[in-house]
């Protein structure tokens, strides 16, 4: 495994071809009561525990979707991959507050779906915020994920973000995990985001990245678009997350409705788009728990 740092080298991901595909997911919080569990989800003693109907509808349409998809070159996974022992807010209902138990639950859950059905050539893992990757034995949860998913797949990890060129079209992308969750316009955090970089470039002469992918905001799933009004174009996209409506969620002053499934997209050259696939839990009226 590679750990990509802020003093690396910027790795060059397929430097030779024009088309690049891949999938964007993140926040799937393996542990939660909310979020999906593996086949045969056991915890240290033994013991299997059932998913609840929302669980399965949730990972039933999440199958259906990486189906029609199908195989990619690119997968990556913008942290919160892991529940953890949630010790910002106490009384979040987990299925087990064993962090090494999740962990596994989250790699048994990866290989049942997007490796199964999607086989990515390579997985971009990034760190997720601290309450949910800073606790166990074994410290950093999203890259004790990657760790152990890098027996199966080609695994690169950031630590905590990733910078990294695309292409032939030598797109610079930066993915990290948080973004603001104020309830205001939906693309405003992305919007300010480009300011900042550019701000940044003015003063310290950097790099302007061509892609910025976000996720965190629960509630927020944005397909990869052109952000840009001039003539040289930016993109941007939020990726959705696979964890239903909690008890934290409905305490919110400003409560939302979580945007639950996964975005697919396609770079072709310095042209970048894609497409939001979205897991509705209101089809089949699944029950709450």
């Amino acid at each position: 495994m590679k750990i990509v740092g802020r003093y690396d080298p910027t790795p060059w991901l397929y430097s030779t071809e024009e088309n690049i595909d891949g999938i964007l997911t993140g926040d799937w919080h393996i542990g939660d009561k909310y979020a999906c569990l593996p086949n045969q989800a056991c915890s240290k003693e033994g013991q299997t525990t059932e998913p609840s109907p929302v669980q399965k509808e949730i990972k039933r349409q999440l199958i259906d979707i990486l189906k029609e998809i199908g195989p990619v070159k690119l997968l990556v996974i913008n942290g919160d991959a892991i529940e953890g022992k949630q010790l910002k807010m106490f009384g979040i209902p987990i299925s087990d507050s064993d962090t090494d138990t999740q962990v596994t639950w989250a790699s048994q859950f990866y290989e049942e779906t997007f490796l199964k059905y999607n086989k990515p050539e390579h997985v971009l893992v990034t760190m997720g915020t601290d309450y949910h990757v800073s606790t166990g034995i074994g410290g950093n949860l999203d890259y004790q994920f990657a760790d152990k998913i890098s027996r199966l797949s080609d695994v690169l990890f950031g630590y905590p973000n990733l910078r990294f060129y695309l292409g032939a079209g030598k797109m610079v992308w930066d993915v990290r995990h948080r973004v603001s969750i104020a309830h205001v316009n939906r693309l405003m955090p992305m919007e300010k985001t480009f300011r900042a970089f550019y701000r940044d470039c003015a003063e310290n002469e950097t790099e302007i990245p061509d892609v910025v992918g976000r996720s965190h905001n629960h509630s927020l799933a944005v397909e990869p678009r052109n952000f840009s009004v001039g003539r040289k174009k930016f993109y941007g996209w939020h990726a959705p997350c696979l964890k239903a409506s909690d008890v934290y969620g409905e305490q919110m002053s400003y409560p939302s409705t979580p945007q639950l499934g996964v975005l697919s997209f396609t770079q072709g050259g310095r042209r970048l788009y894609g497409d939001y696939h979205d897991i509705d839990l209101t089809k089949k009226g699944i029950e709450k728990i």
